[in-house]
């Protein structure tokens, strides 16, 4: 009998450590941010800017017309922006392969990136960015 109670309670207090640490990470509620993205000195076009925090959470926002708004959960984030051009079709055979997007911004900006910023209260810090396609 003892060691069925030991058992339980310590399976509640598991139970509960892990539901308290989720919970400190799933319920931050999301932030309004906004901010600017240049690609060679200009407004980006059309492209993405993906947030990753630091539990690996993706959050990504579109960016038109050179800026980006939207909710963001609070945190410190990895930042990576992304632009896309209509590659070249295939021709596999008889066979033609529609043509894909590419994005032709460089890895150091995305997949390598080394960017960061901090979602707070305050918005996004840095709240511009810039990238060079070559």
């Amino acid at each position: 009998m003892a060691r069925r109670v030991t058992l339980g309670i310590c399976f509640l207090a598991v139970c509960t450590l892990i539901g308290c640490s989720g919970n400190k990470t799933q319920f931050k509620a999301p932030l309004p941010v906004s901010g600017t993205v240049t690609l060679d000195g200009q407004p980006m076009a059309e492209g993405t800017i993906t947030l990753i925090g630091e539990g690996g959470a993706t959050e990504q926002l579109p960016i038109k017309d050179g800026k980006f708004q939207g909710p963001v959960t609070p945190g410190k984030k990895r930042v990576e922006l992304r632009s896309f051009k209509m590659g070249q079709p295939t021709k596999m055979g008889d066979q033609v392969i529609e043509a894909t997007p590419i994005n032709f911004i460089p890895a150091t900006y995305n997949t390598e990136s080394k960017i960061t910023a901090d979602v707070t209260g305050s918005g996004i810090t840095p709240n511009s960015f810039e990238a060079k396609s070559k």
